[in-house]
């Protein structure tokens, strides 16, 4: 896939990244778990993950990515959703994303991701 850069992503230092897209974490920088999802992660800031390459899994399933926001209102919706539903406080990040996995309208799977920018509500 071909790599794009943008003013955007130069602000964030993540000249390398192929897209953005929104991170949604809980405060203390954990995945939130959604779907009974076992498999949680702890984001550094700043700095890529990487799925490692025998748990990458393309297409539609839950499992064998990492699921992203595609735009900030769909950030903004799951943090409502974890604070009316769980009680559960979040973070938004903008964030440089690998290859992309499966995409939706509202949700992107991909293989890693660097925490760029929180977005302060």
């Amino acid at each position: 896939m071909k790599k794009r850069q943008s003013n955007k992503g130069s602000k964030l230092g993540l000249e390398n990244a192929v897209s953005a897209a929104y991170k949604v974490v809980t405060k203390d920088m954990k995945s939130l778990g959604l779907r009974r999802n076992p498999n949680i992660i702890i984001y550094p800031e700043g700095e890529w993950y990487f799925l490692p390459r025998e748990k990458v899994v393309p297409g539609k399933g839950d499992y064998g990515g990492i699921w992203v926001a595609r735009s900030l209102s769909a950030a903004k919706m799951l943090n409502k959703y974890m604070k009316e539903k769980y009680s559960v406080s979040t973070r938004i990040f903008r964030a440089a994303i690998g290859d992309v996995l499966y995409q939706n309208s509202y949700r992107i799977k991909t293989d890693r991701i660097k925490l760029g920018e929180e977005i302060i509500l």
